[in-house]
């Protein structure tokens, strides 16, 4: 490079900092930073522009030219590398190498990491043919001391891109990198050992360590460790495992990776397996012997514990005969309960639950471990009594609080133990007795509540939550005793001394509500018992508490959790009573009557609780005796208007409502629909309204709201409804043209109801079918043809399916000669709908979007199952070679890989139907018209049919992976000639 090409380069660099410092600064305006892209692009472009790129790299300080550069590189070497000359190739690989070498320590991590990749990028592709000194060059760096951790860099990305490169790389490559790559770890590995064991003598120690021991945690995810985990390199890493730092993390990390595998047993194999079992639990011990709870890191106690439950899930038989007397289990008891982090906590559990499911494989060790699984009970029951102190106010996704969470987990093992040794069971309600007594003490002297703190009361909570979860231990005398003692206490506690309604404080108030909450909960679950004790009922006990949990949920001073637990336990007590309704009816409406009149609102109770007192009202007006039907409809009609108080906007409830009080017979369907069909009829004027005004905005969650309310009532009571209201209601969700281009939220949810229309209205309506096919196919047909898949495109595929499963009929009308899957059904009606249903979907198959083709892949297979749609002759005619050829290509070119199995699965359905044609005639056809495959080739192919033959990598794919390896896996054996055996 002469003087004047040095100016010019020195130039160029000023300018593109100044630009790129300008284009970065806030102030610039959009078209400066449009034109400047545009320079940008145009840079890219130029012949040999890596060279100006290397002179940035050489002598700019300025990060965002620095970083431009480099990115012109990467777009080089990734999509233009073959356009360069070998040459060119071969000196920016050494001027990379070279600045890498030289300003290692001048960039920050992320860019050098950058630089680095650029050239393990080009070796990915080119080494070692034209790339033959990439590995000595690493080598080089990691041997020199001062350039040990860039040669450490190199290897760890190497190790990520080669073994598992990016979708662009072609599979033979990719395995031809693994080989040789292995060829040279042997080598690599002593050299990082020899690092390792030196790292100590070195200024920066710790960060050698780190990335020696991060390199050797990435490399033994693919490295088989019986050749290269050495007995002299455990014992290098084993003492670096106690460190609690990084380098430790990496290290335990290797062994968890290396213990998780399944291996074939040697001899080799087992002593480096057993070795690291000991370890485990030598560092478990040195975990245990932290004086200071919570001392350690949580990512050093999360791996540990993950090493843990790989060791005894994995390697019981080993820790059983070498601890004779079980004293790991002692030991993973101790650690169990020595960690203050629940998440940490649970997952010690998760390992007892893992060995309790096992046992029944391992009869033996029930009596070897009882003592420890005793232990294991006794420590946990003392550990949940510390409820009190975890969060029981704020609810997760799943609707539990913490303290609900807590609860479980640890009755959890309760249980699982209680199965191996009912003694357990005993001991439970012998503990619940004494909990219980102490508790009826209070409620017969409220006056004690001053030594409420030293009570066993509050340990009732989890005991009664075990005391339930054990049931089925018991014997019938001692549930039905549990059962009325739950009842009396309810009654006593709810009614008669509310003890949570004493002027105390607020923690004991709290306490006590807790307390008694959970025993009416529990109830629930115990009151089948007492529904079908005789003496319990003639007794009149059903009634009183019925009595005093809808007086309780009449009680506004009552608290929201008491309210809870009484709409819990309502419909367990009432169910009963409803069926003998003439016996129980004038108690139940006397009750009811403040609920259903209005005098008493509900709007003091929780949403759910709510709820359940609704749907209790509504079947007791349903199953009321002696009424005419006239009369119940008029009763449940200003009931159900009572629901809805503002109108539409309480549709939630009232279809919340209906929902939940059935299932219903036909003739109860015939009420609730003439009750409801002025609310069904209003809905439909104002939605039609709505969808008809100029803006949609303001009404939209009204019309989502109703439109939601219209398609779960259409679910409940479609066969009662009248011809004129489905006609009303068919023409309003066909008139997509109303909402399309303003509103994809509402226009998924009609064609959701649309669909759902479909699925069950009358096979005889045609009209209809045919009019929702023509609007379905009018809005798909366009998006389709211009590849565009807004989320309206999956709700419309999926309406085009409902009609194919469920008005089949309407194309392929019934014969009495012809079963139901039958192939040799030629008649077919409206088959230019049908051809373009089919055609729009075939389409849909050479998208990139993956969630439509798995939808509409899954919907052809269902058609297949239901209505054997491979077979009629119409498909076979005009779509099965099409179907294939496309679902073919997708194989090959590898565009959706996660839905490999499904494809391959549905190509064999389809060649199933004729073998003979698929081989014969299909399979030569597709080859001769695919490119990159020599005639010599496909006449090869031709006369070996199905032999795995070496072609060309895609047709390696095609023949091996997708057909020979696919139709052989699933047992068919195709013989050519005059017979064929196939075996499914």
């Amino acid at each position: 490079m002469n003087s004047s090409d040095i100016l010019v380069y020195a130039n160029e660099m000023t300018n593109y900092e100044m630009m790129l410092n300008e284009f970065y600064n806030p102030n610039s305006s959009n078209t400066v930073k449009l034109y400047m892209q545009e320079e940008f692009d145009k840079f890219g472009e130029r012949d040999k522009c890596w060279v100006q790129c290397c002179y940035n790299l050489e002598n700019s300080k300025n990060q965002y030219l620095l970083m431009f550069s480099l990115n012109i590189l990467e777009m080089l070497i990734n999509k233009k590398w073959d356009k360069i000359t070998y040459k060119s190739q071969e000196t920016l690989r050494e001027a990379i190498f070279k600045h890498i070498v030289v300003k290692h320590n001048e960039y920050p991590k992320f860019m050098m990491s950058k630089m680095i990749k650029l050239l393990v990028d080009i070796a990915r592709n080119d080494w070692p043919v034209r790339y033959p000194n990439f590995i000595d060059n690493i080598i080089q760096l990691l041997i020199t001391p001062e350039q040990v951790l860039l040669g450490l860099s190199f290897l760890l990305l190497s190790s990520e891109e080669f073994i598992n490169p990016k979708e662009d790389l072609l599979g033979n490559r990719k395995l031809e990198l693994r080989v040789l790559f292995s060829k040279h770890i042997p080598k690599l590995f002593d050299i990082l050992s020899d690092i390792l064991k030196n790292a100590p003598q070195t200024s920066n120690a710790n960060e050698i360590s780190e990335a020696v021991t991060k390199v050797f945690s990435d490399m033994f995810t693919w490295v088989p460790f019986e050749k290269h985990l050495t007995p002299d390199l455990l014992k290098v890493l084993m003492p670096l495992g106690k460190n609690e730092d990084a380098t430790s993390i990496n290290v335990l990390t290797i062994f968890n990776e290396v213990l998780s595998k399944s291996y074939t047993q040697t001899e080799d194999k087992y002593f480096i397996l057993s070795e690291l079992c000991l370890y485990t639990f030598r560092l478990v011990e040195h975990v245990i012997g932290v004086p200071v709870k919570g001392f350690m890191s949580e990512p050093y106690l999360i791996i540990i514990t993950e090493i843990l439950s790989v060791v005894i899930r994995k390697y019981w038989n080993y820790l059983d005969n070498h601890f004779k007397n079980g004293e790991f289990l002692e030991i993973l008891l101790q650690y169990t309960f020595q960690q203050v982090d629940l998440d940490l906590y649970y997952q010690c559990l998760d390992i007892w639950c893992s060995i309790f499911e096992a046992l029944p494989d391992r009869t033996e060790c029930v009596e070897k471990y009882r003592r420890v699984f005793l232990d294991l009970v006794e420590r946990v029951t003392q550990k949940i009594n510390t409820f009190g102190n975890i969060n029981d106010e704020i609810f997760d996704d799943d609707g539990q609080t913490e303290c609900q969470i807590f609860l479980n987990k640890n009755i959890e093992i309760i249980s699982q133990v209680a199965h191996l040794y009912p003694i357990i069971a005993v001991s439970v309600v012998d503990n619940w007795k004494l909990y219980i007594n102490d508790y009826i003490t209070l409620l017969n002297c409220p006056m004690l509540l001053d030594n409420f703190i030293h009570s066993k009361c509050m340990f009732l909570v989890p005991s009664t939550r075990t005391l339930t979860s054990l049931s089925s231990h018991y014997e019938d005398s001692m549930k039905i005793a549990i059962a009325k003692m739950l009842n009396e206490i309810t009654i006593q506690g709810v009614a008669t001394t509310p003890l949570y309604q004493i002027p105390v404080c607020l923690k004991k108030i709290k306490s006590l509500i807790q307390i008694q909450s959970e025993i009416i909960t529990a109830l629930s679950r115990w009151m089948d018992l007492l529904n079908n004790n005789k003496q319990f009922c003639l007794e009149q006990n059903r009634e009183k508490l019925f009595s005093v949990l809808v007086l309780s949920l009449q009680d506004r001073t009552q608290p929201t959790q008491i309210h809870d637990a009484c709409g819990v336990l309502l419909p367990t007590v009432t169910e009963p009573m409803l069926i003998h309704i003439s016996e129980y009816g004038p108690l139940i409406e006397q009750l009811l009557t403040p609920f259903l009149d209005g005098s008493i609102t509900l709007n003091h109770l929780s949403k759910k609780t709510r709820l359940s007192v609704r749907v209790l009202s509504l079947k007791f007006l349903l199953t009321y005796p002696g009424q005419e039907e006239e009369i119940k409809v008029l009763v449940l009609m200003n009931y159900l208007n009572s629901l809805t108080p503002s109108g539409l906007n309480d549709l939630k409830m009232l279809s919340d409502v209906l929902v939940n009080s059935g299932p219903y017979k036909m003739s109860t369907r015939r009420i609730i629909y003439r009750s409801v069909e002025p609310c069904l009829i209003q809905a439909v004027t104002h939605l039609k309204k709505d969808l008809q005004s100029e803006s949609l905005n303001p009404v939209m969650e009204k019309c989502e709201r109703v439109i939601t309310f219209l398609s779960e009532m259409y679910e409940l009571l479609h066969d009662t409804m009248s011809p004129q209201f489905l006609q009303v209601l068919m023409k309003i969700f066909v008139d997509l043209d109303m909402i399309w281009s303003s509103c994809t939220v509402l226009t998924i949810k009609m064609l959701e109801v649309l669909s759902l229309i479909v699925k069950r209205s009358s096979k005889s309506n045609k009209e209809f079918t045919s009019v929702v096919i023509k609007v379905g196919l009018e809005k798909l047909i366009p998006l389709v043809a211009s590849n565009c898949y807004p989320p309206t495109v999956s709700a419309l595929f999926n309406l085009l399916y409902c009609v194919l499963m469920f008005k089949w009929r309407y194309f392929f009308p019934a014969s009495p000669s012809l079963t139901m899957h039958s192939s040799n059904d030629t008649n077919i009606d409206n088959a230019e709908q049908f051809t373009t249903i089919l055609e729009v979907i075939g389409y849909s198959f050479m998208t990139n979007d993956i969630s439509i083709f798995s939808q509409n892949l899954k919907a052809i297979e269902d058609l297949h199952s239901k209505w054997n749609l491979y077979a009629k002759e119409y498909f076979k005619h005009y779509f099965l070679s099409k179907y294939m050829t496309v679902l073919l290509n997708v194989m090959v070119n590898k565009s959706h890989t996660l839905l490999s199995d499904e494809i391959s699965m549905a190509i064999y359905n389809m060649a199933s139907v004729d073998f003979d044609y698929f081989f014969l005639k299909f399979l030569p056809d597709y080859l001769k018209q695919t490119d990159n495959i020599r005639n010599d080739q496909r006449q090869f192919l031709r006369q070996k049919r199905m032999q795995p033959v070496k072609v060309s990598k895609i047709h390696l794919i095609i023949w091996k992976n997708i057909i020979f390896n696919f139709f052989f896996s699933i047992g068919i054996t195709y013989i050519y000639g005059k017979s064929r055996t196939i075996n499914k």
